[in-house]
C-alpha cells in the first residue's frame, strides 16, 4: 500500500512579490518624479532575492509540519509572469514618457485647467545673469523699468476633474534661488504619473540682466535685453528681437526667429525655419535647418555650416536664403565663399571676390555693376549663367566639359571653340580687369550681358 503524499505547504513567495510591488508604487506615490523605469531596470535581481527568502522560510517551516514545498507552483509561476510582464510595461512607460514626452494617461471627459501665481520680487545688480528652465510650458522674458526680478507662474493641467488637476498643480513649485551672478527660476515636480503640469513662466528683468532660458518642451520669447542672451528649445520655438548683445539659440526641432541684435548671433542645432535680421556683428549658423533659412542685413561675417553646405559671407547688406533645393544671396559688400552640393544657386551683386563651387545643381550669376573682383565657379554636371553689364572690363577662362560655351560678348582678343568633346572660351573683353573662371561639366556656360 502506497503511504499517502504530505500535504503542500501554501508559499509565502506571492505575498513577498505583491508586498515589493506595493512598496514600489507607494514609493512613487510620494515622488512622481521618481525613475521607477530605471529603478526597475537597475534592481530586478531583487525578485530572485525574495524568491530565495520565500523558499528559505518555506523549507524552515515545512521541517517543523512536515508539509511539501515545491520550488514553483503553477499559481506562483502564473503571478510571477503577470508581474514581470507589468514591470517591463511600467519601465517601458517610464521611458518613453521621460525621453519622448507620451502621455499614457487617458481621460475621455479631462478638461484643461490652469492656475496663476505671481511670486514676490528680487532685487537685481547691475548685469546680473537669470537662468530660466522649464521641462514643459513656454518662457518669456521682457525688460521692466526697475531693478527687480519679477516672476509670473501659469500653471496647467488635464484631469477629468477641477480639483484632481488642482491637487496635482498645487506640486508643482517654481523656486527662484540665488546664484553667485544672479538668479535662477525653474519649477520643481512638474511630472506625474498622470503626465506633465504645463509650467509657463513670465519673467521680467532690467534690462541691463543677461539671460540664459531653457525650455525642453515649449517655445522661448526673450525681447528687449541688453545683455547676452543664450535661449535652448528642445521641441519649440525660439523668438530673441531687440537684443543688446550677442544672441546664442540652440533647437532640437522648431523655428528660430532673431533681429534687431547690437552684438553676434549663434543658431545651432537641428530645426525647420530661421529668419535672422539685422545683426551689428556676426551670424553663424551650425546645423541641419530645413527651411527656409532667410538672413537679411548682417553688419560683418554671415557663415553657415551644414552636412551639404558651407558658406561665408563678408557684409551681407543684402539677403540670403536657403532652402531644400535653392541656395539665393544678393548684395554682399565683401567676398562670397559657397561650397554645396544638390542646390541650384542664385547670385547677385557681390563686391568682393567671389568663389562657388557647386555639383548637380545650377549656377546663375547676376551684376549690376562691373565687377571689381576675381570670380571662379566650379561645377559638376550643372550649367553656368553669368550675367554682366555691357561695358564691362575682364579676363576670361571658362571650359565645359561634354557642354558648349556661349557669350554675347565679341572682342578680337576672344577664343570660342565648341567642338565634339569640350567648349572654351578665353581671352579678355575691354581694356582686362577682374579674372573670371568658370569650369562645369555636362552643362552650358552662357555670358550674357545687359545696358
Amino acid at each position: 500500500m502506497i503511504p499517502p503524499r504530505p500535504p503542500q505547504r501554501r508559499s509565502i513567495f506571492s505575498g513577498l512579490l505583491l508586498i515589493f510591488l506595493g512598496v514600489l508604487f507607494l514609493l512613487f506615490r510620494f515622488d512622481p518624479e521618481l525613475r521607477l523605469g530605471h529603478l526597475i531596470w537597475r534592481f530586478w535581481p531583487v525578485l530572485i532575492i525574495v524568491w530565495g527568502i520565500a523558499k528559505l522560510v518555506d523549507h524552515l517551516a515545512s521541517r517543523h509540519t512536515g508539509e511539501r514545498t515545491p520550488v514553483l507552483t503553477g499559481g506562483e509561476a502564473g503571478l510571477l509572469i503577470l508581474v514581470i510582464f507589468c514591470l517591463a510595461g511600467v519601465g517601458l512607460a517610464d521611458y518613453l514618457r521621460h525621453r519622448h514626452d507620451f502621455n499614457f494617461s487617458f481621460h475621455p471627459f479631462a478638461s484643461r485647467y490652469s492656475q496663476s501665481d505671481e511670486l514676490p520680487a528680487e532685487k537685481l545688480a547691475p548685469g546680473a545673469h537669470v537662468t530660466i528652465q522649464t521641462g514643459r510650458g513656454n518662457i518669456t522674458v521682457h525688460v521692466g523699468g526697475g531693478d527687480e526680478l519679477r516672476v509670473t507662474v501659469n500653471k496647467s493641467a488635464s484631469d477629468p476633474s477641477e480639483s484632481a488637476a488642482d491637487e496635482r498643480m498645487s506640486t508643482v513649485k517654481t523656486l527662484v534661488e540665488r546664484t553667485a551672478d544672479g538668479f535662477s527660476v525653474h519649477p520643481t515636480h512638474q511630472e506625474d504619473w498622470e503626465g506633465t503640469v504645463e509650467t509657463d513662466l513670465d519673467v521680467e528683468i532690467p534690462k541691463t540682466a543677461s539671460v540664459t532660458a531653457n525650455a525642453d518642451r515649449g517655445d522661448v520669447t526673450v525681447a528687449g535685453v541688453r545683455g547676452a542672451v543664450d535661449a535652448t528649445a528642445s521641441n519649440g520655438d525660439i523668438d530673441v528681437h531687440d537684443a543688446g548683445s550677442d544672441v546664442s539659440a540652440a533647437i532640437s526641432s522648431g523655428n528660430i526667429r532673431i533681429s534687431d541684435v547690437k552684438g553676434s548671433v549663434r543658431a545651432s542645432g537641428h530645426g525647420s525655419e530661421v529668419d535672422v535680421s539685422d545683426v551689428a556683428g556676426d551670424a553663424t549658423f551650425d546645423g541641419e535647418f530645413f527651411g527656409p533659412v532667410r538672413v537679411r542685413n548682417v553688419a560683418q561675417t554671415t557663415r553657415y555650416l551644414s552636412e551639404r553646405s558651407n558658406l561665408t559671407l563678408a557684409h551681407l547688406t543684402g539677403r540670403l536664403e536657403l532652402n531644400s533645393g535653392d541656395l539665393e544671396v544678393s548684395e554682399v559688400a565683401g567676398a562670397a565663399k559657397i561650397a554645396t552640393r544638390n542646390k541650384d544657386i542664385e547670385v547677385e551683386d557681390v563686391q568682393g571676390p567671389l568663389d562657388l563651387a557647386d555639383s548637380h545643381g545650377d549656377i546663375t550669376i547676376r551684376y549690376s555693376r562691373p565687377p571689381t573682383a576675381p570670380i571662379g565657379v566650379a561645377d559638376e554636371s550643372g550649367e553656368v549663367a553669368l550675367t554682366l553689364p555691357a561695358n564691362s572690363s575682364f579676363e576670361i577662362s571658362a571650359a565645359s566639359q561634354s557642354g558648349e560655351v556661349d557669350s554675347e560678348f565679341q572682342d578680337p582678343s576672344l577664343q570660342l571653340v565648341n567642338d565634339a568633346n569640350v567648349g572654351r572660351l578665353n581671352g579678355k573683353v575691354g581694356s582686362g580687369g577682374p579674372r573670371i573662371a568658370i569650369a562645369t561639366t555636362y552643362g552650358t556656360i552662357s555670358i550674357r550681358k545687359t545696358g
